[in-house]
Parts: C-alpha cells; structure tokens; sequence
C-alpha cells in the first residue's frame, strides 16, 4: 500500500488543514477599513506574530472581505427578488 492509498494519512491531513483554517467573523459596525485592520491583525496572530508579511495581510484581508460582502450583497438581492 503506497502512501496515498492509506486512509489514515488522508484524514489526518483534512484533520490538519482545518485546525488551519479560520473562519471570516465580520463586524458590520464597523468601517470597512477598520474590518479589513481587523482581519489583517487576525491573519497576523495566527501566524504567532510573525512579522514581515503585513502588506500580504492586508491585501489577503481585503481579498476575504471583498468575497463576504459580494456574497452578502448577492444574497439579499436574491432574497429581495424572492419577495416581489
């Protein structure tokens, strides 16, 4: 049995990358340049502090809430359509 073919390898991987994983947790009160600082500083955290990547941060920062809001935005245009 080659290393691919074990299950037991394959799960703990998936197991792995979603301990890894963050969850986007938007705080619609805020300014979107005071939710993309937050998120910066969350991608920050989970790296242990390391510096050096802050402008990487940002921009993957924007990226994320760029998505949530379309999403957002495509979802209560759905949901408004629904109700007419």
């Amino acid at each position: 049995m080659s290393n691919n073919d074990n299950p037991e390898r394959f799960m703990k991987k998936n197991e792995h990358k979603e301990k890894n994983q963050s969850f986007l947790h938007v705080n619609e009160n805020l300014s979107r340049e005071e939710q993309v600082a937050e998120r910066a500083h969350e991608l920050w955290q989970q790296r242990n502090g390391e510096h050096g990547n802050d402008l990487a941060d940002w921009f993957q920062a924007e990226r994320e809430l760029n998505e949530w809001h379309q999403k957002q935005t495509k979802a209560k245009a759905s949901h408004d359509s629904m109700r007419q």
